[in-house]
């Protein structure tokens, strides 16, 4: 009986490596990046990232969002996973510069249960107004806000986003009296700004540039110091003389803390081998997104210091999270 099993064993051993499976089931394994929701930018990016990715790391690239609590929950699965390189966190910078600021009872600990891969892209950011308001640029739109005696509506995607800092230097830069609306999520923002229902809201290129292009929306001006590509015409707000809207947004890719340093190289050549890509870059620059890959220490030493700035922010202006 027991020559019969090793038999068996032999045999199911031997159509096993033939397949390919036995050794090979790690490569075979997805690579999973989570995000923090579906349909925005950031999915976006994950998706034609993830295309160009799969034959890099020999697996299925998946994007999987896991919404809720402004990225804590997607954040947390990945803490939680298996530290074996196929679970990767793909992130808006909020999360690692503005979240652990504002809320201090945290699942993990962002510094010490992440290690960073790298900065996948950085991003084009508009404040963009109805078409119904009249004003094509900022000058005319702090003009238009001064002759009005109740302060317009500026919607950003919750309370401590990146979109609600841009505000708040956009408040600063102009000194005008705004109204913040926080809503959840950038699309909202953007059905009552196309519809007239608050004035003004600010977003990155990818979300916006479709409804700016169409006529629906109207960009009066870019955050940061230079203009973008597949905008050129749409001028920086620190050019019309209103400086200091400079909180760049930026994307990432970040893993579980103990992922062997070996995984985390290899999945950073295949990063940097994707956004190389020329149809990639191009693709994303046609959308207002810029390639932008990193080292882990160059994005470590970006998180450390956006961190430390929009810290700043939040104490000056007092911002409580919900």
């Amino acid at each position: 009986m027991k020559r019969l099993f090793d038999v068996i064993a032999v045999a199911v051993l031997a159509v096993t490596t033939g397949l390919g499976i036995g050794s090979a089931y790690a490569q075979q394994k997805p690579t999973r990046l989570l995000i923090f929701a579906a349909g925005g930018p950031v999915d976006f990016v994950g998706r034609v990232l993830a295309a160009k990715l799969s034959p890099l790391l020999g697996s299925a690239v998946v994007v999987e969002a896991r919404p809720g609590a402004n990225g804590v929950i997607a954040a947390q699965a990945v803490v939680n996973s298996e530290p074996d390189g196929t679970t990767l966190l793909l992130t808006s910078s909020g999360l690692f510069t503005i979240t652990p600021t504002l809320t201090r009872d945290l699942p993990y600990d962002t510094d010490r249960d992440f290690v960073p891969v790298s900065r996948i892209v950085v991003n084009a950011t508009a404040c963009v107004v109805s078409v119904s308001l009249p004003a094509n640029n900022v000058r005319e739109f702090v003009d238009y806000a001064n002759s009005r005696k109740e302060p317009l509506a500026f919607g950003s995607p919750g309370i401590g986003n990146i979109g609600h800092l841009w505000i708040e230097q956009f408040k600063a830069a102009t000194r005008l009296n705004l109204t913040h609306v926080p809503y959840k999520g950038i699309a909202p923002v953007l059905i009552d700004v196309l519809g007239g229902r608050i004035a003004a809201g600010f977003g990155d290129m990818p979300a916006l540039l479709s409804h700016i292009k169409a006529g629906k929306l109207k960009a009066l001006g870019l955050v940061g110091n230079r203009r973008n590509s597949a905008a050129p015409d749409i001028p920086t707000i620190h050019e019309q003389g209103f400086p200091g809207v400079d909180a760049l947004s930026w994307y990432a890719v970040l893993a579980p803390v103990k992922t062997p340093p070996a995984v985390i190289a290899k999945i950073s050549e295949a990063l940097a081998r994707a956004l190389a890509d020329p149809e990639l870059k191009e693709r994303l620059a046609a959308s207002g997104v810029e390639s932008a890959w990193s080292t882990a220490e160059e994005l470590r030493q970006v998180i450390q210091n956006d961190r430390a700035r929009l810290a700043k922010i939040i104490v000056e202006r007092k911002i409580v999270a919900e």
